[in-house]
C-alpha cells in the first residue's frame, strides 16, 4: 500500500479513529486499519463497541491495507510539517515521510484485525444542524460513571412524533425537543452511548448548514453517517429511568436575568469554588440575585446581578459547574431560573423557549 495525503486531513481522520481504539488491548485491536482503494483511503478505529470510519481523498499508488499502532501514527503524522505525507506499507512496517523526516513503524497483521461489517445503508435521515445543536445541549448532562451504564447514554425517544433527547447523571437532567426532526424509531426508545454522540458532533462539525445525517438501525446497533465519516455504536441495553416524574409540575419563583451577565458572575464565584464539594449560593430577591461563594481556606466572593424576580425571596445553592453548563446551553440572551424551595430541583430554560429544559438538583449547605 502506498499513497500521498495532505497532513491535516490525514491527522483528522487518524485522530478520530485513535480516540475509540482500545489502546490497552494487545495486538491488532490496539491499531488503526488503513485501507486504500484507488484514490480513497478508509481509516478505521474500533473498540468493538464503537467504530469510526473516515474516508479521505488521497493520491493512491498501490492498493492495500495495513494496521498501524494508533497513538504512534497519530503523533508521527502530526509532528511532520504541513504538506503531502507519503505512507508506504510493506511486509511488517509502514514508512511515513515528508521532506527529510521519515518514520518507520512496525505494523500488526491485517488478518488479526477484527472483522467488521460494512457501513450499512441509511434507512432514514436527520437534519444535521438541528440534531447536533440538540446533542450539544443534552450530552453534557450524561454520566461518566461506567458503574451506572444506563446514565452514560442519551435517550432518543419521541414527543408527539418528533425527536426528544434526554440525558441525566442523577444530579441534573437535560431535555431537548427537536420538532424539525422526526423520531429515529417510532417503535422503541433508543439509548445511545454519549461517547458515540460526542464523535458524531465532531464528524458533523464540517457539514454544511442544510446537510443531513443518515441513520441505520438494527436491534443492537445504530450507525450515523455524517459526510465522509460513519459512527457505529452498540446501543445500551436496559430501561431508562422515568425522567418525567422528576419534573415538578409548577414553580412559584422565577428569576429572569441576562445570560452572559450571570455567567460572568458565576465564573468569578467559581474561582473560590474549585473543589468538587464547593457550591455557589444564589439569593434571589426583588430586582436581582446575590451570588456568593465562601471557602474556609481561600476567602469569600460576593456579587450581584440585576434581574426580574417574581416569588418569595429564597437562597439556593448549586454546583457551579453544573449550573453554568445548563445556562450556557439555554438559547437566547436571557434565561429563566425557576425554583420552588432550596431543597427541590430548579429548572433553567430560555425566556421564550420550551424546547430545551435543564433540571438541576440544589446542593445542601450548612
Amino acid at each position: 500500500m502506498k499513497f500521498k495525503s495532505e497532513r491535516d486531513l490525514l491527522v483528522d481522520a487518524l485522530s478520530a479513529a485513535a480516540r475509540v481504539v482500545a489502546t490497552r488491548s494487545p495486538g491488532a485491536t490496539s491499531g488503526i486499519l488503513l485501507a486504500l482503494s484507488g484514490n480513497q483511503l478508509t481509516v478505521t478505529g474500533t473498540d468493538l463497541d464503537l467504530t469510526i470510519r473516515s474516508t479521505v481523498d488521497v493520491i493512491g499508488y498501490e492498493d492495500g491495507s495495513a494496521v498501524v499502532p494508533a497513538r504512534l501514527i497519530v503523533d508521527a503524522v502530526r509532528s511532520l510539517s504541513s504538506g503531502a505525507v507519503t505512507i508506504f506499507a510493506k511486509d511488517e512496517t509502514v514508512e511515513i515521510s515528508l521532506d527529510r523526516a521519515k518514520f518507520s513503524l512496525r505494523t500488526f497483521a491485517v488478518v488479526d484485525y477484527p472483522k467488521l461489517p460494512p457501513v450499512p445503508t441509511a434507512t432514514t435521515t436527520l437534519a444535521a444542524f438541528d440534531l447536533v445543536q440538540g446533542l450539544s445541549q443534552v450530552v453534557r448532562a450524561s454520566s461518566n460513571d461506567e458503574a451506572r451504564p444506563l446514565l452514560t447514554g442519551v435517550l432518543f425517544t419521541s414527543n408527539e412524533g418528533a425527536l426528544r433527547l434526554v440525558a441525566t447523571d442523577s444530579y441534573r437532567l437535560a431535555i431537548r425537543d427537536i420538532p424539525a426532526v422526526k423520531a429515529v424509531s417510532s417503535e422503541r426508545d433508543l439509548l445511545v452511548p454519549s461517547k458515540a454522540l460526542v464523535e458524531l458532533q465532531r464528524a458533523a462539525a464540517g457539514l454544511q448548514l442544510e446537510a443531513s445525517i443518515g441513520v441505520a438501525l438494527t436491534e443492537a446497533e445504530i450507525c450515523f453517517i455524517a459526510g465522509a465519516s460513519s459512527i457505529s455504536s452498540r446501543l445500551i441495553d436496559g430501561n431508562y429511568p422515568d425522567y418525567r416524574q422528576l419534573i415538578p409540575t409548577q414553580y412559584p419563583n422565577q428569576l429572569r436575568v441576562a445570560k452572559d451577565t450571570l455567567l460572568t458572575s458565576l465564573r468569578r464565584a467559581k474561582l473560590l469554588a474549585s473543589d468538587a464539594t464547593s457550591s455557589v449560593r444564589l439569593s434571589m430577591k426583588d430586582k436581582g440575585v446575590d451570588i456568593t461563594t465562601q471557602s474556609h481556606d481561600k476567602g469569600e466572593v460576593i456579587d450581584n446581578v440585576d434581574g426580574d424576580f417574581n416569588g418569595d425571596e429564597l437562597t439556593i445553592a448549586f454546583n457551579p459547574n453544573f449550573l453554568m453548563e445548563g445556562i450556557e446551553a439555554a438559547p437566547g440572551d436571557e434565561i429563566v431560573l425557576e425554583t420552588s424551595d432550596s431543597s427541590r430541583p430548579a429548572i433553567v430554560h430560555g425566556v421564550e423557549d420550551s424546547q430545551y429544559r435543564y433540571l438541576l438538583m440544589p446542593v445542601r449547605v450548612q
